[in-house]
This record gives C-alpha cells, sequence and structure tokens, in this order.
C-alpha cells in the first residue's frame, strides 16, 4: 500500500504555472517513509500547513515555501544523526485544494561514538562538550556544532583569545568519531581605542561610556558592555566595536562606531483599549480612549531628552461615565554631567471623577516626581529612587487642597525569559513608599508591597503561573480616614483595593469591600453599614493578600485559554489575615495573542457565594 501511494504522490505534481491565477490553500500534508521520526514532529517544522480549527488561519500555497519546507526537514532530521536522509516534496490539486507529500528516506542513524579534542588548553572540555551537545551514544547532530562553534568562540574571546581557530573532522562508519583541532592563538591586549560617526555631542560623553581601558586583555564582557552602556545613554541610534590589527600580534585597535539620534521632534498619536490605573498597582480596569505624545531626544540642542502626552479615555467599567484625563511632560537624561545617574523629572495632571460619584465635580491631581531610575537585565530590570510631590483638590478655586509628599523605592527584577508570553522564570517586586515626615505634606506613613511571581513549564506550550502579593500600609491613623481628603477622594488613594481583571476576576473592579459592607460608619451617622452607605464606592483596607494561580494554554490559531484561582483578603491589620478570611475566585479565560501581547476575556465566579459571577476585559495576563 505504501507503494502505490508513493507512486502517486510523484505522479500527480505538475508545475504551478498550468493553473490558474486564483490562490489554492493547502488542504492536507502527508509524510511517506518516516518511520523513525513521528509526523507530528515533522508537521512542527513546516510552514505550509492545512488550515486550523480557526477560520482566522488558511495559509496560501507556495511552491517557494514547499521546498523551505523540505529543506526544514531534511535538517531536522539531519540534528537526529541521519546523515544520508533524502526529502522530496510533491503536490497534487484539487477543487478541495493542494494536497502536500513529502516523500522520505530515512537511511541509518548515527550515533555519535569517540570525541577526541587537540589543542584545548584555555577551556575546560565538559564546557566544550556541553555547549556543541558531544555526547557520546547520543545522535550525532552537525547541525547543533556548527551552530553553536560561535559560542564556543565566544568563550575564547572572554579569555582574551581574539582570533581562535577550528577545524573538525568526522569520520563516518557504523558510528561517528569526531576531532576538532583547536588553535587558541596568542592572549590579545587592547592597544588603542578611538570613536568614530561623533557630530553634535561632544566624544567625551562616549569616552565616560567605555568600559576597557589601553593594555586590557581583551574581553567580551567588556565589549558588550561598553555598547550596552552606549545605547543605554538615549543618545545613539546604533553602537557597535569593529576590531583593527595593530603592528604587533598580540594587539588589537578598537573603533568606536556609533550613529547618533536625528535631533527632531517625533510625534505619535495612538488610540485604542487601555489600562487604567484607579489606585496604585491596580490596573484592573479598562478604558477606550486616545492619547498624543510628541518627543525630542535632544531638546534646545542639549543633551536632555523631552516628552510630553495628553490622553483621554472613557472607562468602560459601570459607573465610569465621564472620561479620564492625564498629561504629564518628563525631562531625562540618562548621564547628567557626564555622571552615570540616570534623572528623569515629571510633571503630572489628572482630572477624573471620583469612584461611584460621577455626579460630583471633578477631582484634580497635580504635581511633580522626580526619579533615579537604573536598569539592567535587557532594561527589563530596574531599581527606581526617587521622590513626588503632589496636590489634589476638586474645588473650582483650588482652595480645599490636599498636599501629599513621599520618598520612593520600588525595585522590579525581572528573570522571565519572555515579559509577555512568560513560560519560565520568576519576578520580584518590592515597592516602598513613605509619606510625609521629614518631607512635610498631610499625612505621614509607610507603605510596603511585595510582589512575588513564578512561572513553569511542565509540557511544551502550556504554563503554570503563580503569584503570591502581600502589602501593607504602617502609620496610618485613623484621622486620616476623617479628614478632607475622604470628601476630596471619597477612594483613599493609596490604600488597598481587590476585585478586577488582576486580582479577584470574580468581583467587580475594586469591591471586595463597599462603604455598603466595610463594617464602617462612614457617614458618621451613628449606624454601620446603613442602607444610606453606598454599594458603589470602593472601601479600602491598610494590609492586603492576594494569590493568584493560572494554567495557560493553547486551543488553536492564536486563541489560548486561561484557568484560574485567585485568593485574596484586606484587612487594617496584616496579623488578623487568616486562611479563613481569604475570598476565592475560580474561571476561565480566553485570550487573543498578538504581538503587543494577548488580549483577554475572563469569566469569575465568586466561591463564597455562588450568585456573584463577572466577566473581565482585559489586556496583557493578569500577572
Amino acid at each position: 500500500m505504501k507503494k502505490i501511494i508513493l507512486f502517486l504522490a510523484v505522479i500527480v505534481n505538475y508545475p504551478l504555472s498550468s493553473q490558474s491565477q486564483e490562490d489554492y490553500f493547502v488542504n492536507k500534508v502527508s509524510f511517506v517513509g518516516n518511520e523513525v521520526l513521528r509526523k507530528s514532529d515533522l508537521f512542527n517544522q513546516l510552514e505550509l500547513k492545512p488550515s486550523s480549527l480557526s477560520l482566522f488561519s488558511k495559509p496560501t500555497f507556495d511552491r517557494r515555501l514547499l521546498k523551505l519546507d523540505a529543506i526544514s526537514i531534511k535538517n531536522y532530521y539531519h540534528s537526529q544523526g541521519f546523515l544520508e536522509v533524502a526529502v522530496k516534496d510533491s503536490f497534487s490539486i484539487s477543487n478541495d485544494g493542494v494536497d502536500v507529500f513529502f516523500v522520505i528516506e530515512e537511511g541509518n542513524r548515527y550515533l555519535l561514538n569517540d570525541v577526541k579534542f587537540n589543542g584545548l588548553k584555555s577551556i575546560k572540555e565538559k564546557s566544550v562538550r556541553s555547549i556543541l551537545g558531544l555526547k557520546q551514544g547520543a545522535p550525532y547532530n552537525p547541525v547543533r556544532i556548527n551552530t553553536n562553534l560561535t559560542l564556543v568562540d565566544e568563550e575564547y574571546q572572554e579569555k582574551g583569545k581574539l582570533y581562535a581557530k577550528f577545524d573538525i573532522h568526522q569520520e563516518i562508519k557504523d558510528s561517528v568519531n569526531i576531532i576538532i583541532n583547536i588553535d587558541e592563538g596568542n592572549d590579545i591586549y587592547i592597544n588603542k581605542s578611538w570613536v568614530n560617526g561623533v557630530e553634535r555631542m561632544d566624544s567625551s560623553y562616549v569616552l565616560n561610556e567605555i568600559a576597557f581601558n589601553e593594555g586590557d586583555l581583551f574581553k567580551k564582557t567588556l565589549m558588550d558592555k561598553t555598547k550596552r552602556n552606549l545605547l543605554q545613554t538615549g543618545f545613539f541610534s546604533s553602537a557597535s566595536l569593529v576590531t583593527h590589527p595593530a603592528n604587533v600580534d598580540t594587539l588589537v585597535n578598537i573603533e568606536v562606531r556609533i550613529r547618533e539620534f536625528q535631533n527632531r521632534g517625533t510625534q505619535d498619536i495612538e488610540f485604542g483599549y487601555t489600562d487604567i490605573e484607579a489606585v496604585p498597582g491596580i490596573t484592573s480596569l479598562v478604558g477606550l480612549g486616545g492619547s498624543v505624545r510628541w518627543s525630542d531626544r535632544m531638546i534646545l540642542g542639549t543633551n536632555n531628552r523631552f516628552d510630553a502626552t495628553g490622553s483621554m479615555v472613557m472607562p468602560t467599567e459601570t459607573g465610569f461615565i465621564y472620561p479620564r484625563f492625564n498629561s504629564e511632560m518628563k525631562f531625562s537624561n540618562q548621564r547628567p554631567f557626564k555622571m552615570k545617574i540616570p534623572i528623569q523629572i515629571k510633571l503630572f495632571f489628572q482630572q477624573f471623577k471620583n469612584y461611584g460619584d460621577e455626579s460630583g465635580p471633578y477631582v484634580r491631581r497635580f504635581g511633580l516626581q522626580y526619579s533615579n531610575i537604573f536598569r539592567w537585565n535587557r532594561q527589563r530590570s530596574f531599581l527606581d529612587i526617587g521622590a513626588r510631590f503632589e496636590l489634589f483638590d476638586k474645588s473650582e478655586a483650588f482652595n480645599n487642597q490636599i498636599e501629599q509628599r513621599k520618598f520612593k523605592i520600588h525595585l522590579h527584577q525581572d528573570n522571565r525569559d519572555n515579559p509577555i508570553y512568560p513560560q519560565k522564570g520568576n519576578v520580584l517586586v518590592f515597592q516602598l513608599n513613605s509619606f510625609g515626615g521629614v518631607l512635610g505634606g498631610n499625612r505621614t506613613y509607610n507603605k510596603y508591597d511585595i510582589d512575588l511571581r513564578q512561572y513553569l513549564s511542565p509540557l511544551k506550550n502550556i504554563t503554570i503561573a503563580g503569584r503570591i502579593n502581600v502589602g501593607m500600609i504602617s502609620g496610618w491613623k485613623a484621622d486620616y480616614d476623617k479628614d478632607d481628603s475622604v470628601e476630596i477622594e471619597r477612594v483613599l488613594y493609596e490604600k488597598f483595593y481587590l476585585g478586577g481583571s488582576n486580582t479577584l476576576r470574580g468581583l467587580r473592579p475594586l469591591r471586595f469591600f463597599t462603604h455598603a459592607t466595610d463594617n464602617v460608619d462612614n457617614n458618621d451617622d451613628g449606624i454601620v453599614d446603613d442602607s444610606d452607605e453606598s454599594d458603589k464606592i470602593p472601601s479600602g483596607k491598610t494590609a492586603k493578600f492576594l494569590t493568584n494561580w493560572e494554567i495557560r494554554f493553547p486551543l488553536f490559531w492564536k486563541v489560548g485559554a486561561v484557568l484560574f484561582y485567585d485568593g485574596g483578603s484586606i484587612s487594617n491589620d496584616l496579623i488578623t489575615i487568616k486562611s479563613s478570611d481569604l475570598r476565592w475566585n475560580r474561571g476561565v479565560g480566553i485570550t487573543i495573542n498578538l504581538p503587543i501581547g494577548p488580549i483577554r476575556i475572563d469569566y469569575g465566579e465568586d466561591l463564597n457565594d455562588p450568585n456573584i459571577k463577572q466577566f473581565h476585559f482585559g489586556l496583557l495576563y493578569a500577572f
């Protein structure tokens, strides 16, 4: 039967030039002759695939892609030790589309028998074997050897061996024996360096970022650090280091090539859905709106970057019927006065309606923020140290202002493999905000927040994600709940809240407690939680515990699913929060994976009260 299929697969192949100009779609892909490797593994190597269950995915047949797929299958076989494999592609066309065939002659599978190194001195043999995947008794993989040889060369560059040479001999019989000859060469030292490409800037800014000195042993990490330092300044669009031989074979000259950003302003206009931070750290609300941004990397010819942004967002959550306005101006310099202490100064203004008080006047928040932001780990991790001074008021004459001043330390350590679609790694977030004290202001207290996240992938394309988030406010006085700020804020901005698309998804945003359920006399009538107290206004507390657990997996095309389990509670004392106090939610979410990140619709239900159910629309994963 297999021979008949093989015969048919060959004779039905004819050129596409005889077809009409209409597009053809792949109907079916068949593999003939694969006896050792699974069809599913071969299928993963293809670009041309049949339509999935989704109507959104219907690849057009392309003869060039067919040839490339045949090459991909052959390379995959080579990586599995099948050095003599032959792959032939063919196809047939019918009214239903195109049927694609790959006829495979696997041949023998070769295992690695022995490896010998000659000239290996500066690097441990065990390390080279690991990089090249040289494991005796395993399938011989020449693809990995050729690909990862550059990684071995980088190891030598870290040892000062800039001109190492490699020569690989392979002996193929029943198995494979290979001999790797290495000429490590001399230790190379840095002789001179110079800068090329400076136009408007002083070259001293470039020299200040160079991580090596004349006479140093050449090391790749120093070269990489220099390029990273130059790009982090924000002045250059590209930076590269080019080596030039010196008169002595143990020396090298280094040319630092840079390209400056064009000194002109840029404008951006954006429109769409965006997250709304109703209270610090809680982006459980989503709104529809737009923003306008103007940027200049070198404002007025200086080394300072300027950004001005204005936005308007209409919250989609019930009760948010008025837009939120936001505007800010930022001045930043990554190397002020040639010091490696990045500075950012921001002026901001916000105008919005209080949550649950849309009939009342607008609240305005405005102020100044100073930050020193130190970044590392591909810009994904940072330490933010600074201060913030702000006023907020809802009177037309600004005569009832609340002043708040704080010192902040925010640490964000991101060790994930992918910041948008993580499958493994972890994140640590620590935030300390110290209000008042020597800085002055209407309130004096400290706010702490710790967030731990872990990501695991026990099976391919399946991710288990977990988070534990703990927060506490110390020094909060009962008077702060009764002063004029309550009338201005209604939702006390710096307290902790739960509920929404990234905390407890069985609840409406921020409504773990409301004025009608918080066991507090909010209207000073001597009655706790009476009918006069609104169930629309969230009530915050000074302590928080939250945990979230998710299983993320694909369904079809770009559509995925999430099973989640959330638990948490807020209180006025962290120590008093017990496991029995936690409110648990469970649910399911549907995600659509886009280049900018997933968009999702979550359905959650409260396990404490089955009548409480909620749909949420969110951008990116919950954590």
